[in-house]
């Protein structure tokens, strides 16, 4: 609440008590969003099965549920021991050992190997691929001598260099930074891209390549370097005919509406029929067996159906609340490891979604992007919610995010907050407001 003589705050200020409730709100009306939307895709399908009524929307509870107790458990969870050596390689390893185990013991759907079986569920360690290496990125971006808004280089010039000696010296400090902190990324993206899974593979190494590029790297560095990762974009789609298939009948979907460019049309067609109001809830008529992956990776297109326009703008809307709230956590983040984790989570999180809207829109080639809380899928919103549960970890520790706004307040310092207090500092320090001091030290 603002004190007297305080100016007004921005109107979102009246509506949330700090960052972290403006982040969770718009997620939690995401999640139920997509419970409802779930349900309606799919109760044709499964009242015509043996699945019964409710099909896939009790499997979607149970992982939710579950998934909220992930966010929770790393809510509480100090974020900052995410960056410790031993742990961080832990993950790295972990993950890496998820996605070769693929291909000794997943399964095989539609042409793709990217699920482990456990008993009647399936595990996609892609999905978590993402978030372990924007992890990785944001650790090493914090280690490394990074200053505002260039980076420091650490390279000296031997005697006896020329101009073109020490330009390339400068060039191969850089690229060797890039690929160090891209090392856990592009193992991630090869391993995925082998399952075959090339839309996800760009994601992983995709939010870790931008990542580094906010952090203020040479643009002359990262122009080569996005042209290369262009050029092998280029090559892996002209490796695979159903990979060019798809950029093929990206340009022009109508011209292949009845086998290449099929999901494409119909998105369109869902999204396009639903006009301003929607045709209302479980009357759409895509998911009719007309619409493939009603429930997955084209649920957007279910929903802007039956909710029409304003339903579709009401997601983005969300969607847009989330990125400006998880930014201001990023901003107010008390290292710099927390500031680059949080920006990488809220481009991860928001960049699922553009890709997958752009994606149901015709404005990209069909991917398997889902839509964060919104589309089926129990590796997805696990690693959604273990993002999200991060990044409320960060705010939960910001000086920012945890006081309410308006307050003058002063809350104990990152050193203050972590010190042992088995093992305190011998040296007299003043005592701040709402801390505690022992009578020794007073």
């Amino acid at each position: 609440m603002l004190q007297k003589g305080d100016k007004e705050g921005h109107f979102w200020e009246k509506v949330f008590k700090n960052d972290l409730q403006g982040m969770l709100l718009p997620i939690v009306l995401m999640a139920l969003i997509g419970s409802i939307n779930i349900f309606s895709a799919t109760y044709i399908g499964s009242i015509t099965t043996d699945d019964g009524l409710w099909g896939y929307a009790p499997k979607h509870l149970l992982f939710l549920l579950v998934s909220a107790i992930l966010g929770v458990f790393l809510y509480r969870f100090d974020y900052r021991r995410l960056q410790n050596v031993k742990l961080l390689t832990w993950v790295m390893g972990l993950t890496a050992v998820t996605l070769v185990a693929i291909y000794l013991v997943g399964v095989e759907v539609n042409g793709a190997r990217r699920w482990i079986p456990l008993g009647p569920f399936s595990l996609q360690p892609s999905e978590f691929a993402k978030l372990a290496a924007l992890l990785w990125t944001a650790a090493k971006l914090a280690d490394k001598p990074w200053t505002k808004p260039r980076f420091k280089s650490m390279f000296k010039p031997k005697k006896g260099m020329d101009q073109k000696e020490v330009a390339l010296g400068y060039i191969f400090e850089r690229v060797k930074y890039m690929g160090y902190m891209l090392l856990w990324p592009i193992v991630f993206a090869v391993l995925t891209i082998k399952q075959p899974d090339m839309g996800t593979a760009v994601l992983i190494i995709g939010f870790s390549y931008l990542l580094i590029f906010l952090s203020g790297f040479e643009k002359s560095v990262f122009g080569l370097s996005l042209v290369a990762a262009v050029l092998a974009g280029i090559y892996a789609a002209r490796s695979s005919s159903y990979r060019w298939e798809r950029v093929v009948s990206w340009f022009d979907p109508w011209s292949y509406a009845q086998d290449k460019g099929y999901q494409t049309v119909q998105g369109l067609l869902a999204v396009g029929s639903g006009g301003f109001f929607g045709q209302g809830f479980m009357n759409g008529t895509s998911k009719y067996f007309y619409l493939p992956e009603a429930h997955t990776d084209f649920a957007f297109a279910v929903w802007a159906q039956e909710m029409g326009f304003l339903g579709g703008i009401a997601v983005v809307f969300l969607m847009a609340t989330f990125t400006f709230f998880g930014f201001r956590i990023a901003n107010r983040a008390r290292d710099a490891f927390g500031r680059w984790l949080a920006i990488g989570i809220t481009i991860l999180i928001s960049g699922q979604a553009f890709f997958n809207i752009a994606m149901v829109c015709g404005m990209l080639p069909v991917t398997g992007v889902p839509l964060p809380f919104v589309s089926y899928g129990g590796s997805s919103l696990m690693m959604n919610c273990m993002a999200i549960g991060i990044l409320a970890s960060i705010a939960r520790r910001s000086v920012e995010g945890v006081k309410p706004v308006g307050t003058k307040d002063t809350l104990p310092s990152l050193r203050e907050e972590t010190r042992s207090r088995f093992k305190p500092s011998k040296s007299v320090e003043p005592e701040l407001p709402g801390r505690f001091v022992p009578p020794d030290k007073r």
